[in-house]
């Protein structure tokens, strides 16, 4: 069973289904989502295990995040 966000409007809901099966940008699986902020939320992006960038406990970032994540500290 997979389970996405979806908003509507000013909300967000938590769909859960079998029929769709998301896809990191590498074509596998995807397991995760990408958790660099965007707006009051987060990116969202599909993520598989193999490309995700971890940034501590439960964030995960794809690979463009977690390089702007690292400039973003090295520029601090």
């Amino acid at each position: 069973m997979t389970c996405e966000h979806v908003r509507i409007g000013d909300y967000y809901a938590i769909v859960c289904g079998r029929d769709r099966v998301r896809r990191c940008a590498c074509g596998r699986r995807a397991t995760l989502l990408c958790d660099a902020p965007k707006g009051k939320g987060t990116y969202d992006k599909p993520l598989c295990q193999h490309c995700a960038v971890s940034g501590g406990p439960d964030r995960d970032f794809c690979p463009a995040h977690a390089d702007q994540a690292r400039q973003e500290r090295l520029e601090l």
